[in-house]
């Protein structure tokens, strides 16, 4: 564990192992009773000093309350915000869950823990009085089976609850031992990124009681569960689909920018269906081509309707022409049939105007911590793979 700090703000290297995890719930124990200090949680190849350097040149504002800082993963720009959460933001968003969860639960944690989700998974069980049972290494059907065994033990209820990102759970579930111990947990939280309808068919098909997580580190993590919003969870849909958020657990603002004021206006599309909130994709997944706007979202749907793909991406390529062409980067199956099937399968249900007219083939997507894929550098391997020749294009 490494540290840096100023007279306030202390960057501290935390990692998925026993030893930083115990110490991180200390720290967020101190932190949820009002400890004055700035937690600044950093993981992978960050170093402290440089963080601390950052924070320096790039706060603006920093209020009392504020008493950690998290940085948003900047998926789409390479640049993250730098986010002030509260003790009483951060401890509404535990009750929240709790109460959803019907009672305090022991916590299996597989995802990084200076990420809002993963750090979310450790200030839960501090404010439940609960153990975490951290997963060191690499997070597969074995060792994610016997963390579970583990912390089934750690309490007489025998309440357990782990949070996934959907890459994690498409793995896990191939194993039937590792998917009859997920099956045992009271919730198996699923964020970072959209899961498809056919993993979560899967999942629940064996008996997992997979939750679909809404949130981002503004929020301090979920707020929306399987599209219902959590105790005190306000949400508003504006007329051009923006998706806005109040409540108790909003932070109190962007570091680098100034407070937000009481309605979080978030960079994500969305409707109501049902009295359920679904998430449409994002303002930035709009691609312009020819004068059209198409969803990104929509035309990924059907690349992995077309069962061509493992995985895959869908975004908008600068194009001298169109202004922009459609781009997918996939992780072909078994059944690929080369970027001109996958093209033409597409076009059958959205059309031409919508179908990519560039496909570039991977092994797998490039992926930030937080489990989201990596369009900063999604959009780079397809830009080299145009100019070295070897994407497909129409």
């Amino acid at each position: 564990m490494s540290i840096a700090e100023t007279s306030r703000v202390r960057v501290v290297r935390v990692e998925r192992t026993a030893a930083d995890v115990t110490w991180l719930m200390g720290r967020l124990s101190r932190f949820l009773d009002g400890e004055s200090s700035v937690l600044v949680p950093v993981g992978g190849d960050e170093l402290p000093p440089a963080v601390v350097q950052d924070v320096e040149d790039r706060v603006v504002w920093l209020p009392d309350e504020v008493g950690l800082i998290v940085r948003t993963s900047g998926s789409t720009t390479g640049t993250g915000r730098i986010v002030g959460l509260s003790a009483t933001q951060m401890r509404a968003s535990g009750a929240a869950t709790r109460q959803w969860l019907g009672g305090p639960c022991t916590w299996v944690l597989g995802l990084p823990p200076h990420h809002i989700a993963g750090l979310q998974v450790v200030a839960r069980a501090v404010a439940d009085g609960r153990d975490v049972v951290t997963i060191q290494g690499h997070v597969d059907p074995s060792s994610v089976t016997a963390a579970i065994e583990q912390a089934e033990q750690r309490h007489p209820d025998g309440r357990v609850a782990i949070s996934l990102v959907p890459t994690q759970l498409t793995h896990l579930i191939d194993d039937p031992q590792c998917a009859a111990a997920l099956a045992r947990c009271v919730a198996v939280l699923v964020g970072g990124a959209p899961p498809t309808a056919t993993l979560l068919d899967r999942a629940r098909n064996l008996g997992l009681t997979a939750t679909v997580t809404y949130g981002m580190s503004e929020t301090c993590g979920g707020c929306v569960y399987d599209g219902v919003p959590l105790e005190g969870v306000r949400i508003e849909v504006a007329d051009d689909s923006r998706v806005s958020i109040a409540g108790p657990m909003v932070m109190s603002g962007y570091l680098d920018e100034g407070p937000v004021g009481p309605w979080l206006r978030t960079q994500d599309l969305g409707h109501w269906a049902d009295g359920r909130l679904i998430i449409d994709g994002r303002v930035d997944d709009v691609i312009n081509s020819g004068g059209l706007k198409i969803s990104a979202p929509e035309v990924l749907g059907q690349v992995r309707a077309s069962q061509m793909v493992l995985d895959a991406v869908v975004i908008g390529i600068d194009d001298d022409t169109w202004g922009q062409v459609v781009a997918a980067l996939v992780v072909p199956s078994q059944q690929w049939q080369g970027g001109q099937a996958l093209r033409d399968a597409v076009a059958d249900r959205l059309g031409r105007t919508h179908a990519p007219r560039v496909v570039v083939e991977t092994s797998a997507l490039p992926m930030l911590a937080s489990g989201k894929v990596d369009r900063v550098r999604a959009r780079q391997v397809i830009t080299q793979a145009l100019s070295d020749a070897s994407a497909w294009q129409r």
